[in-house]
């Protein structure tokens, strides 16, 4: 079993890319109104449903934002440190 990690940079910025990509098109919004003006209770629960809904699909998009964001100081600390002890190795 081998103690090396190989992180491909670019394939994990590639990857960020295309997640933020994909939630620049993801709507979260929902109907608020959908039947309105009817007394049926039935509509009025569905109003609920979708409002919650659309605060979960924001807070969906929020947490996948702040996941590349820390994934990109990670895998920029990675580099650095990969940078150093290279950068070390060759001084010897």
């Amino acid at each position: 079993m081998s103690n090396e990690m190989h992180v491909k940079f670019s394939e994990v910025e590639q990857s960020i890319s295309q997640i933020e990509k994909s939630l620049g098109v993801f709507n979260a919004e929902l109907p608020k109104n959908a039947g309105e003006g009817n007394t049926l209770e039935v509509v009025n629960r569905l109003n609920e449903i979708n409002h919650m809904l659309t605060e979960v699909g924001n807070a969906y998009k929020e947490i996948l934002t702040l996941n590349n964001q820390t994934v990109r100081e990670s895998v920029q600390q990675l580099e650095n440190a990969d940078q150093k002890l290279s950068t070390s190795i060759q001084i010897r």
